[in-house]
């Protein structure tokens, strides 16, 4: 357990249960003392240390193999520019030996091109130590010699090994004002309000923001449309039994699935590391795709309680993904989802997330129902009945939110403004999946934005619907400006509002 500073006034003691209680005098103006104390526990320490927005973090430096079998020396890397990537670069001396290399063809599967893995050197088969970050690399030999900068992937140790825990860390996560109290293990007096902790399906995940993160540094790095690591998070079983490399790497993807769901975005756990006995033995150096961080893409949380709504989430993601179908249809859900909320042509996006719908109602009612394929079919001839009998189970009405004033008048206008809201947005959508010449489809592009915009909350909703997630939501669509924590609003079938009428309006 790391120990502060020497301080002459801080005192550390252990109580029954091991936790650990730090006291200090603080003086008031008079030059009295008080006596203060803490049992605030220190946040996760992961074996790479996070930088700041856009700085590349440096994984190793030193000896390594290429994926042609070549040795150099030099780094590896994580960078955000262009994508997130692991990137290696460094030199070596040609030999004579190299010369046949010239002259060779490359060959590869078909069209594609594999990411090659680094091999790197690990002292005592342990993961080595992250580089100084004052280490410049050697000047490149005075003979001839060749250069190599080039993404990678790399596995340091044996996936099939017992671990006691695995840490990881998380780019462009979110802001809470709820967290529980920890501190730096380098300054036990100034704790901050940093972690969530949550589990589900046998598993306990514990997520700590990093000290870094106060609210200049949230909004330097949602103006800079950039990455950083915001998060380290610490993976056990909740029994606190072993478990191997290959199984954390399963569950860390379920995880990513209820980030995403939960933060509306791409997100996920970069560079997984993993314990046995305290001492680094397995590690994955693999990396994807982040979107810039915005509160905005999140419908569901609240600044004042997105801990507790978040890790509600993942509990109930965990729980639901347990078993292989039920996380490929959340997949393929989600796919639809954070592809039409992170920005994409209004009039696609509209007809995206009403296919995703689809996909839940199919899965609802017939994979997990009492439909079969056939009988489906026939109680279902198009796609708004199959929508429609989804949203009813979710006890979600219908009417066009009444400051949705440009869908409103596409409404008007549709069938003699008989269409609730989801008949104008079928119909809509049906403009563009199925064109007829002289049908009406040149739709403005508010009135396009509206109806996707509406149609990607429903999904969203249906999608916390199938894990099952009961508790309170933000306020999204609702009209007028809201603060946190006064705008939220139990999800539609949460016995709180079943009885009531539920619309996405608020």
């Amino acid at each position: 357990m790391a120990e502060p500073e020497p301080n002459a006034n801080i005192q550390i003691t252990y109580e029954d249960d091991g936790r650990r209680v730090v006291t200090w005098n603080r003086y008031r103006p008079d030059g009295s003392a008080e006596s203060v104390s803490h049992r605030f526990p220190d946040m996760v320490s992961h074996h790479y240390a996070p930088g700041g927005v856009g700085e590349d973090l440096r994984l190793y430096s030193g000896g390594f193999i290429d994926g042609r079998g070549k040795y150099f020396e030099g780094d590896v890397s994580i960078v955000w520019t262009p994508s997130p990537r692991v990137h290696v670069s460094g030199t070596r001396e040609l030999t004579e030996d190299d010369l046949g290399d010239l002259f060779a063809v490359p060959s590869g599967p078909g069209i594609w091109s594999e990411v090659p893995e680094v091999l790197v050197e690990q002292p005592d088969n342990l993961v080595p130590p992250q580089p100084d970050e004052t280490y410049e690399p050697a000047e490149p030999p005075a003979v001839s010699h060749e250069s190599i900068a080039d993404r990678v992937v790399g596995e340091l140790g044996d996936r099939s090994m017992d671990l006691d825990s695995v840490t990881f860390l998380i780019p462009n996560g979110w802001d809470a004002g709820d967290g529980s109290r920890i501190c730096s293990p380098h300054n036990l007096l100034q704790p901050w309000p940093g972690r969530m902790t949550t589990s589900g399906d046998g598993w306990t995940a514990t997520f700590d923001c990093v000290r870094a993160m106060d609210h200049k540094a949230w909004r330097a790095l949602r103006d800079s449309a950039g990455a950083r690591f915001t998060h380290i998070g610490q993976l056990t079983r909740t029994d606190g039994s072993t478990f191997t490399g290959e199984e954390a790497l399963q569950v860390l993807e379920r995880i990513r699935l209820g980030l995403m769901l939960g933060l509306g975005r791409r997100t996920s756990c970069f560079l997984p590391v993993g314990y046995r006995n305290g001492q680094p033995v397995w590690a994955s150096w693999r990396t994807l795709p982040v979107d810039p961080y915005t509160r905005m893409h999140s419908h569901w949380l609240s600044w004042e309680t997105a801990s507790a709504q978040l890790g509600d989430i993942l509990a109930k993601v965990l729980d639901f993904t347990g078993d292989g179908a039920r996380k490929e249809a959340l997949t393929h859900a989600l796919a639809y989802y954070v592809t039409t909320n992170t920005g994409i042509d209004s009039a696609l996006g509209l007809g995206l997330a009403v296919s995703g719908l689809q996909l839940l109602s199919y899965f609802h009612f017939v994979t997990e129902g009492s439909y079969s394929s056939a009988t489906w079919k026939v109680a279902h001839t198009n796609t708004e009945a199959e929508v429609r009998e989804l949203l009813d189970a979710m006890n979600v009405s219908m009417p066009v939110p009444g400051h949705f004033i440009n869908l409103a008048a596409v409404q008007a206008r549709t069938d003699g403004g008989q269409r609730d809201a989801l008949g104008t947005v079928i119909c809509m959508r049906n403009h563009i999946v199925h064109p007829v010449r002289g049908r009406p489809g040149n739709h403005k592009i508010r009135e396009w934005a509206e109806a996707g915009i509406l149609a990607n909350y429903w999904l969203g909703l249906a999608l916390l619907h199938l894990v099952s997630y009961q508790g309170d939501i933000r306020a999204a669509l609702a009209d007028g400006v809201h603060h946190d924590g006064d705008d939220l609003l139990p999800v539609p079938w949460a016995p709180a509002a079943i009885g009531t009428t539920w619309s996405a309006g608020g």
